[in-house]
This record gives structure tokens, sequence and C-alpha cells, in this order.
């Protein structure tokens, strides 16, 4: 049997690795791909995330072709992950089976620097697809494919880009497991409001458990209240003026409320109406959704703000109701005091 393998840390698995293994199940003759996840990447000094998780996220992304299979050879390995070693087992597994290890330009380039190149070569057919049109120099006998690109990377899906170009279930695992968030608010915040966000965001679940809300809905609410906060006038105005331009006659620091709520669906993909409608108002605190009310409340009584708020705290999570009614009369109080 003729098997293509795609090693990779899938950090996480996006189209662009999909599209390799249409690729080489088309071009190649491939009768499978095999998905193969490392452990410990030799060329990369960054922490991967948890085995646990980048296998669930490919599984999950590969539900839906049979013909595309996880290899957990190299996660059940101690150390770091060689190809050279991984071949070597795999030979010795599966001896009937033709091996072609799929690559990308990046790693065609480095090549050199892979353990016993000259080996590895010998051990499979190494395949690599290009994604930008150009043919790289190489002293190795590997064969080189053009693919039409797909602009996107792990990493920039780690911070918030590109998020569409995930399988939406892969998606929704992300949030669910609540897997880069800290990333993606990195990406688009400075960090004393990333810590804001996730203080809130932290309280807006402890405010979810004590009514039997909806845990993760909450942290998410919480986790993207400011996605919009350190958006220029100029930045924010289209999307205003799309979205609500009846809301425009509002002070330019009352938008990020508006703007996020927006962002959130269209940018990161959450498209839950409860989650959108409760940053929508979390500023001015203009709902009595519960989920509105919570992240009203944890915005104003965020613990990183460093007045005593212990007692209204503990009193949103026994009445919150009462809570927020509190909180709001003490906001308005402040702000015409600010005028």
């Amino acid at each position: 049997m003729k098997i293509a393998i795609l090693g990779g840390s899938f950090d996480p698995v996006h189209l662009g690795h999909l599209q390799m293994a249409h690729q080489a199940k088309k071009l190649l003759g491939v009768a499978q791909v095999w998905f193969l996840p490392t452990k410990k990447t030799p060329l990369k000094d960054r922490q991967l995330t948890n085995d646990q998780d980048r296998l669930a996220m490919l599984e999950t992304a590969l539900a839906p072709y049979p013909e595309y299979i996880v290899c957990t050879l190299e996660l059940e390995r101690e150390g770091t992950s060689y190809t050279v070693d991984t071949l070597r087992e795999l030979h010795a597994r599966y001896a009937d089976h033709e091996f072609f290890w799929l690559i990308g330009n990046d790693q065609l380039e480095q090549f050199d620097r892979w353990k016993e190149p000259k080996t590895l070569v010998q051990l499979a057919n190494f395949v690599c697809f290009d994604r930008d049109g150009k043919s790289k120099k190489t002293a190795y006998p590997i064969r080189q494919i053009h693919m039409s690109p797909i602009p996107v990377s792990s990493s920039e899906i780690r911070k918030g880009k590109k998020l569409n170009y995930l399988a939406p279930q892969v998606l929704d695992y992300i949030y669910q497991h609540r897997l880069y968030l800290s990333g993606f608010l990195e990406e688009r915040l400075k960090p004393k409001r990333v810590a804001h966000s996730l203080s809130v965001a932290n309280l807006c679940e402890k405010f979810a458990r004590a009514h039997n809300l909806d845990l993760n809905r909450a942290f998410l609410i919480g986790c993207f209240h400011d996605i919009a906060k350190n958006m220029t006038e100029s930045e924010m105005k289209p999307w205003m003026e799309i979205v609500c331009p009846e809301n425009m006659r509002y002070p330019c620091p009352v938008w990020h409320g508006f703007v996020a709520s927006e962002i959130v669906d269209r940018i990161f993909g959450i498209h839950d109406l409860q989650i959108r409608q409760a940053i929508y108002h979390h500023v001015l605190g203009t709902s009595t959704d519960p989920y509105a009310m919570i992240v009203f409340c944890a915005d104003k009584l965020d613990p990183l703000r460093g007045y005593p708020v212990q007692e209204q705290i503990a009193l949103v999570e026994q009445d919150l109701s009462k809570g927020f009614w509190m909180v709001k009369e003490e906001n308005q109080k402040y702000l015409e005091g600010k005028e």
C-alpha cells in the first residue's frame, strides 16, 4: 500500500494541512494519508499545546475523511521526534508499505538540518508541496509539486488571525477548551487590558456558577468584552456606521462594546447571540439578560481595579438582579462625578 505521511505539530491543524493531504491523494496515487503529530519538534523551541488537545483537534478535523488516519507513533515515544527514527520504526512495523513523506517549502529549505538527511531520502519518497510557485534548489532527490497557496499558518491562528481557515468543529473545540485565548487577546490589547479581560472572564465564570448558567459562555463573554478597547476612533467608525449608526451619538469611549460584539462574530467566529448581546450592552448596562448583567458587574467589580469589591461580588453571587442594579447605580454616580 502507498501511504503519504504528513508530520507536524498541528497546533492547531488547519485547512492548509488538509489541502496538502487532498493533493497527495490526488497526485501521488496513495491509498491513505497518515497525519503524524509530533511530541517535540527538534527545530522549534516553542512549548507545544498539550498532546491530548492537539490530537483531539486533529481527530475532529479528519473525521469526515476515512482515508485520512491519525498515526500516534511519535506521541507514544518520549523525547524529541526525529523523522529518521520514525521512518525506521514504520518500516519495521509495515514492511509492505511504500511511504511518501510530505513537506513544505520551509522544511525543504532547512532539510540539511534534519537528522541524517541522506538516510531519510532512502527510507521514503520525499515530496515538497510549494505554495509560492517557486521551485527550491536542493541537493536531495525530493520531488517538488506546486500547490495553490492557502495563506495561513498555525502561528497566525494562535494569534486569533485567519480563523476562517479552521474547520468549524476545530474552532468550536478551541473555544470549548479555551485554547490560545491569551494569544488572541495579546495580539489586540495592551498587557494591562489582557490581564483585566482574563480577570473579568474568571469573575464572569464565578457569577455563572452561582446562578447555574453556562460557564464557558460566561467566560468567553468576559474574555472578549474589551477586544475593541485599543482601537482608535477612526478604526471603530466604519464598524459603527455599518453596525449601529444610531449609537454614534455616544462618546467614542463607549463604542468599543458595540464594535466588539460584531468583531467576536465576524473575526473570531463566535456566532452566539447571547455572547454578542452581552458584550454589546456591557459598557452601559442596558440589558437585563443574565449574561449581560454578569459581564456588566464583573467588568465594574474586577479585583484588579484596586478598590474593595468583595461585598459587591458577594451580593451579585447571592442575587444577580439586586447586585446588578446596585452596581449600575454606583457606576452612574461615578460617571456623574466625572461628568
